[in-house]
């Protein structure tokens, strides 16, 4: 391909403000996660070892999916474990309990809901088959681990939605029915632990997302209303825990717009900050899991479905506190010939930023080093197809938009 006039250079840097945070929080693609791109995937950790798998497509065709992936943080790769062992499945739930996973219910092959849980032991590479759900079959649950024992509840199945919540022990194989779930019946709510308490918020409802939040204490079996989640209500959302604060982002609200802002809990002041936009694109069914206090965002869609992995860490660096404040724009978008890119960076930053396009399955087009602030894409260079534009520090991803060239 032919890149010598994609690139208008036009020189708009700007000065780094004098005071900054000593503390900021950032974003950095990692390696694409293996197989293809899905949503409503599974995700856990174990150890230093990141997991992810299942999902689905539905857009074109059909497919659902039962391979399994573990992601090595040190090497930044991908390796494909054994399959699922309750086979294709998609919207199951997920908790980590020492240095095991336990994976259970979910949508599969036959779109027909499932309540069986499967315990996968990484260090024989292999998933056993564990006590059934004691209730109804169902998808879109909410699950996490505290102390020793598994909690999950909600969901949907053919009845609708559900309240009900279960705890699991692993020592005796059997699930203990709790205290429903205080809000509205519901799939897709997130959750986070801290302190020894889970908390579970949004989710979608009968004709709508929600934004209630409610913390769960397993010694006393209680629920309490915590303060909404701030921004839009919102469901398909992801959510984590780190450095004593909780986060609640992305999703999408009740009208389908994919959502990419994130929301910081405040646990003693039971307040939402937004801190921010997510690195990647927009998106809903995203997943987590953390490693060595390093939050993982994989996958999900925005109408197109993704494979990208993003990393989430606090840092020092006053230079990165800003890089997530330059400004782009990408118009018009979608294109049927040029687009054009425009923005302003920093220019204590020149030599240390640089941008590449992708396509869908991470394959990189065409990278340049930061040398201006107007970029112009020709549809003539790439083809028709969706593409993403990423802007890099120090070869870190920190930013990404999608581009479409009809």
């Amino acid at each position: 391909m032919n890149y010598h006039k994609c690139l208008i250079i036009v020189l708009a840097f700007f000065a780094l403000p004098e005071t900054a945070s000593a503390e900021s929080r950032f974003w950095h693609q990692k390696a694409h996660i293996g197989g293809d791109a899905r949503h409503r995937c599974t995700a856990f950790e174990i150890g230093n070892k990141g997991y992810y798998g299942g999902g689905h497509i539905n857009s074109g065709s059909e497919i659902t999916y039962q391979d399994y992936w573990e992601y090595d943080a040190a090497t930044n790769s991908w390796t494909q474990i054994a399959d699922f062992g309750g086979g294709l499945r998609y919207h199951s739930s997920a908790f980590a309990i020492g240095s095991a996973a336990y994976v259970g219910c979910g949508e599969n092959g036959s779109h027909s809901y499932t309540n069986d849980w499967w315990k996968y032991v990484p260090e024989v590479n292999t998933w056993f088959p564990i006590a059934d759900l004691p209730s109804i079959e169902r998808r879109g649950g909410t699950a996490f681990a505290i102390d020793g024992k598994g909690y999950f509840g909600t969901g949907q199945s053919d009845d609708g939605y559900h309240t009900d919540f279960y705890s699991y022990d692993p020592d005796t194989d059997t699930w203990t029915a709790l205290a429903d779930f205080p809000g509205d019946a519901r799939s897709a709510a997130v959750n986070f632990i801290h302190d020894s308490k889970g908390y579970v918020g949004t989710g979608h409802k009968f004709g709508s997302a929600t934004s209630d939040f409610y913390e769960y204490d397993p010694a006393t079996n209680t629920w309490t209303a915590k303060a909404s989640v701030g921004g839009s209500i919102r469901q398909d959302a992801l959510a984590f825990a780190i450095d004593d604060k909780g986060y609640i982002g992305t999703g999408d609200d009740s009208l389908d717009n994919d959502l990419g802002d994130i929301w910081e809990y405040d646990f003693d002041a039971d307040t939402w900050t937004q801190i921010g936009d997510f690195g990647g694109a927009k998106r809903h069914y995203g997943t987590t899991f953390t490693i060595d206090n390093i939050v993982y965002v994989a996958g999900g869609t925005d109408g197109t479905n993704l494979k990208d992995l993003w990393a989430y860490a606090p840092t020092s660096s006053i230079a990165e506190d800003y890089l997530q404040d330059i400004q782009v724009n990408l118009y018009p978008n979608p294109s049927t010939n040029i687009i054009t890119f425009t923005a302003e960076f920093p220019n204590e930053l020149q030599g240390q930023l640089s941008i590449s396009v992708t396509d869908i399955t991470g394959r990189t087009i065409f990278e340049t080093a930061v040398i201006g602030s107007i970029l112009k894409l020709h549809k003539s260079d790439f083809g028709s197809g969706v593409y993403f534009l990423n802007i890099s520090h120090n070869q870190e991803v920190f930013k990404s938009h999608k581009f479409i060239f009809n």
